[in-house]
């Protein structure tokens, strides 16, 4: 084993089967064991990650409803009928999740796999009438779930034009010049905001304003593929946290440390549902609160900025046409960062969940099979997660801080908000 000290804490390079997925252990509870079926669905899906938010934390609000409707726990997020007595809860938590599963995903996974998970699942339950009962009323309850989500948009295409050629705005990028990607998550419905403007972020730098040069400046320094001002940790932070199609996503790789926090706390079935629903409403409305944000704007990359911008429209920075970033740009707006709303809304969200923002963990990457990155805080993840964008050449500074600031806020609404305890029950929180 080699280890290196890096910046962001200690990398171990070790041997992986899957990097970034842990082997659900004996002792996973329900909501534990279907969670690493919706990230491997996720992966062979390769949906982009406001879609991977999304679908995740639908999967998450139907787990969730189906075990809190039979321990009545909490609060589930819709109203849900009174389950027959003696009603499985583990089996309710099967039932929503293999029917969510075989909705959303089997388009890119094949469906067997599903059902053989539900298999495995419903042999731990001995008490055959307490499983039927609890496989019935979780598909009835996923059945309410994905009703109320087919309504909300996401999969409607959005008019554009969204390119332009005036200064200071976004359009298409080298080498794919892809057009704007799922414009349409900047109008769909969240699951707990009000609306999908209700954290807009305010206007960023003026294109020809000293700030704008300064943070372009910065990017072309740290950011540029070859001969960059970066260490080699702060280069493989990029792959690290690239989280792109084909991985887990960001909402999946917040899932995956999560599922860490949750093994090691020893949460109950009722709180890990609570934990992954409320995880999962903030990344997604993240999503839907970042692209409102982007699409708002709809601000130029750094790459077409730095490669553009001359003295005649800014007089503070002089660009440089041959800039390459250390990364391809996504096809869509700098303004503000994905993944920097993201890692601020699960960051966050945890925190105020175990109360505690200093809690010390690992996480491996999808994106760097067979590293780990140990943090002392999850702040300190989601500051790390943001700077690898700006040393990927793809995000200026305030894109990236604007974004957590949005992931805090949706944080704080979702945990305020949602799923709050019953009163007349005990709340299943740590």
């Amino acid at each position: 084993m080699l280890a290196a000290r890096l910046a962001g804490g200690l990398m171990l390079v070790c041997l992986f089967t899957a990097a970034g997925a842990s082997a659900p252990a004996i002792e996973d509870n329900a909501v534990l064991v279907w969670n690493e079926e919706a990230l491997n669905a996720t992966r062979l899906a390769r949906n982009p990650p406001p879609i991977a938010a999304i679908h995740l934390a639908t999967f998450h609000a139907a787990v969730h409803d189906a075990v809190i409707g039979v321990t009545r726990s909490d609060r589930t997020w819709l109203p849900v009928p009174d389950p027959a007595p003696d009603t499985s809860a583990e089996a309710a938590a099967a039932g929503a999740a293999h029917l969510v599963l075989r909705t959303l995903w089997s388009s890119w996974t094949n469906p067997r796999t599903f059902d053989l998970a539900l298999e495995r699942a419903l042999e731990r339950i001995p008490d055959r009438a307490a499983r039927e009962r609890g496989l019935a009323y979780g598909r009835s309850v996923a059945e309410r779930t994905l009703a109320a989500r087919a309504r909300t948009g996401w999969a409607e295409p959005a008019r554009g034009p969204f390119a332009s050629a005036e200064p200071g705005l976004w359009r298409e990028t080298p080498p794919g010049f892809r057009p704007a990607v799922l414009p349409q998550i900047a109008t769909v419905t969240p699951f707990v905001l009000r609306s999908p403007s209700q954290f807009r972020a305010p206007p960023p730098p003026r294109v020809d304003s000293a700030e704008h040069a300064a943070e372009l400046a910065e990017v072309a320094r740290v950011g540029a593929r070859d001969g960059a001002e970066r260490t080699e940790d702060q280069t493989l932070t990029t792959p690290f946290w690239s989280d792109d199609l084909g991985t887990a996503t960001p909402a999946g790789h917040w899932n995956s440390i999560a599922q860490g926090l949750a093994r090691r706390r020893g949460l109950p079935l009722g709180a890990t549902a609570r934990l992954f629903a409320l995880l999962n409403f903030a990344t997604a409305d993240a999503a839907i609160a970042c692209w409102d944000t982007k699409y708002h704007y709809r601000t130029w990359r750094p790459e077409t900025a730095i490669r553009e911008l001359t003295p005649a429209i800014n007089p503070h920075y002089r660009g440089n046409p041959d800039f390459i970033p250390n990364m391809v740009s996504p096809a869509h707006p700098d303004y503000v960062s994905g993944h920097s709303a993201f890692s601020g809304a699960a960051s966050h969200l945890l925190a105020r969940f175990f109360g505690d923002d200093h809690i010390a963990f690992s996480t491996t990457s999808d994106g760097l099979p067979g590293v780990v990155r140990h943090f002392s805080s999850l702040s300190e993840a989601c500051r790390e997660v943001g700077l690898s964008r700006v040393f990927g050449g793809i995000h200026t500074r305030s894109a990236n801080l604007a974004g957590q600031e949005i992931g805090r806020r949706v944080a704080d609404w979702v945990f305020e908000h949602a799923l709050t305890p019953s009163p007349t029950t005990h709340p299943s929180t740590p």
